[in-house]
């Protein structure tokens, strides 16, 4: 088992913490506060070791100074590992991630061929930024659920828009 998550685990069984939804979220504070915490003690040992005092004395250093103690390290590799090979890799996760690039596709390549689908105040960018910058950036600024609900909009005839 993954020991970073196991110890993690273990301290919101013994904090009483029987909500599953309270506990995730302890688990994963816990352990980004652990890093975090490492990261911090190692990278200011990396940066008093090499005698650091200036930008240019890092540069100097010539090796790198931001880095986990071994021991987190190999911890942190053992979590990124696992959560690749059971939850990123997963065909679930692996199919909506397809579902969210064909529709991110599709909205850019709708909005790009008719930009004025887009609300008028994202038209008036068009001549300064350029029609496909513009689109970008409205489409980067969508939720999940907006993207989906524009998608909806824009492709299910059934749909008000």
């Amino acid at each position: 088992s993954v020991s970073l998550f196991r110890e993690a685990h273990d301290d919101a069984r013994a904090r009483g913490l029987d909500d599953e939804r309270i506990a995730r979220h302890h688990v994963v504070r816990w352990i980004i506060e652990r890093c975090v915490q490492d990261l911090m003690q190692t990278t200011l040992a990396e940066l008093e070791r090499a005698g650091v005092r200036s930008v240019a004395d890092v540069r100097a250093a010539g090796r790198r100074l931001v880095c986990y103690s071994p021991e987190m390290a190999a911890r942190v590799r053992e979590l990124k590992e696992f959560l690749y090979r059971e939850m990123y890799r997963h065909y679930r996760v692996v199919r909506m991630g397809g579902k969210a690039g064909r529709i991110l596709r599709a909205l850019f390549e709708s909005y790009v061929s008719e930009p004025r689908q887009l609300p008028p105040h994202h038209q008036e960018q068009f001549e300064r930024d350029g029609v496909e910058r513009v689109v970008c950036d409205y489409i980067a600024g969508m939720t999940d659920r907006f993207a989906v609900d524009e998608h909806r909009k824009l492709f299910d005839p059934t749909v008000r828009v």
